[in-house]
């Protein structure tokens, strides 16, 4: 039994470290931050509930059924009050004489001036009814116009957040490889440092060489050591970044699977990035942003149909049946034979209200207008982000030229400096100054190359092509 334990707690721990290491390319990174994104959830939830609601709206075409139940009790004596009794018709009596008597007046003397009934009895009214409404100023229509916009305007915020999300996880992405391509620059130069510690050590052992030399290579590989440290910091930093854009625990090590490749000549749509940007051929309209802003034009000018709606004829229909069950009072009895049908036809007509339909609409026509000009400036703005993100890829491209460049300039000067070191022709100082200048070099290369991928990816985005 205690065996079998062990190998439970074993395959436990075995699993649990797996589950906190991951290898990860850039394609599942996006996709586990699109699968855990909190606002993208949000997004989506926005999309289902306009969805909902457009189908509300819908369900303002159709009849509406609703039936209705009603039941009462009473007891209590009703008096009926008769002040001055007076029969217009006057009645006559036949005498044994065969004679006509008048007896109005003794008749008259007999009816009480109040009647007096006993009720105690309960009683029910039941109804169906339907409603359908026939007219309503275009104001259905309108409702159901402006949830086909909500609809919309949530898909594009949908799409705007997802492109956000992809943009922002490849970001972290770059940065992380950028941080750990650094670190593992910085410990080539300190294994370049060791080796040359080794070879002036073995240059001290036969008096080529003073331990002053030593303590000079000592001293950059502290500041190795010290720029090491900032930069495990810093990988820290950006691994739990991306962590958190791919939501996954904090403590997962993550093993990048991709690398940097730069493509000989970047396309958006097919067209070359030169030739796609300088003959304006960009379309704004592709972007979630401006496609938001135009709808909630439109958006606005069905709200002035809306309000205007208030203020036109509406015409109604409503048709039924109820049944009323019987009633006694004393003796006498009420009944109703068969439930009784209705039929109601309603017309309302707005006359007069003091300006204010108009005063709301033209408010409403101001809205629209404002948001006219919004989407005017934006347009403007997003066309000059698009150039400067084209501008920022260019210059990135270009960095990657000049970093290459430097970078081959600086090997052969490293290689030059350490063959002339070694023939005693350059002083050690010179040969710790070209791994420097070598170190800043690979340095530059990869930052440049990283710059470039968040460039490409921002350019992306504000084309609307991520």
């Amino acid at each position: 039994m205690k065996q079998i334990m062990i190998c439970l707690i074993a395959l436990f721990t075995f699993f649990n470290i797996d589950a906190q290491q991951l290898r990860l390319s850039l394609a599942q990174c996006r996709e586990l931050a699109l699968q855990n994104s909190e606002d993208l959830k949000i997004s989506r939830y926005q999309v289902d509930k306009a969805a909902t609601d457009k189908r509300t709206a819908q369900t303002a075409y159709l009849p509406k059924f609703s039936a209705s139940g009603t039941y009462a009790y009473m007891n209590g004596d009703f008096r009926i009050g008769l002040p001055g009794v007076d029969l217009p018709v006057p009645i006559h009596v036949h005498t044994p004489d065969g004679g006509m008597m008048n007896v109005i007046d003794d008749l008259g003397s007999m009816i009480p001036e109040k009647i007096g009934m006993d009720v105690n009895t309960g009683m029910y009214l039941i109804g169906a009814s339907l409603q359908q409404p026939v007219y309503a100023g275009g104001k259905i229509v309108t409702a159901n116009k402006m949830a086909d916009k909500a609809r919309e305007l949530t898909r594009e915020n949908a799409d705007m957040t997802r492109m956000a999300i992809v943009a922002d996880t490849e970001k972290a992405y770059w940065t992380y490889y950028s941080v750990m391509d650094k670190i593992n620059l910085l410990r080539q130069y300190e294994i370049l440092l060791d080796t040359l510690y080794g070879s002036v050590s073995t240059l001290i052992a036969v008096q080529m060489a003073t331990s002053n030399e030593l303590l000079k290579i000592t001293s950059r590989k502290s500041n190795i050591q010290y720029q090491m440290q900032k930069a495990k910091n810093g990988m820290e930093l950006s691994r739990m970044q991306l962590c958190r854009m791919i939501g996954v625990a904090m403590e997962t090590e993550i093993t990048l699977t991709d690398s940097i490749l730069i493509a000989s000549s970047p396309t958006v749509d097919g067209h070359d990035l030169h030739i796609y940007h300088d003959a304006g051929l960009y379309d704004l309209t592709i972007r979630p942003e401006y496609r938001m802003l135009q709808k909630q034009v439109e958006l606005q000018a069905l709200n002035i149909k809306n309000i205007r709606s208030d203020y036109l004829p509406t015409v109604g229909l409503m048709a039924g049946y109820s049944y009323l069950s019987d009633m006694k009072f004393d003796n006498i009895s009420m009944r109703m034979n068969k439930p009784m049908p209705f039929v109601m036809l309603s017309v309302s007509i707005p006359i007069f209200h003091f300006g204010e339909g108009n005063r709301k609409i033209e408010s409403a026509r101001i809205a629209m207008n404002m948001q006219q000009e919004e989407l005017n400036k934006t347009g403007k703005l997003l066309a000059i982000e698009i150039q400067h993100a084209r501008r920022n890829l260019q210059d990135a491209r270009l960095l990657i030229t000049l970093s290459q460049t430097a970078l081959e300039a600086a090997n052969a000067h490293l290689t030059q400096t350490r063959d002339h070191y070694e023939t005693g022709m350059a002083a050690l100082l010179d040969v710790l100054d070209a791994q420097a200048q070598w170190q800043e070099a690979c340095s530059n290369a990869i930052d440049a190359r990283v710059q470039y991928k968040i460039s490409e990816v921002e350019y992306l985005r504000v084309c609307g092509e991520l």
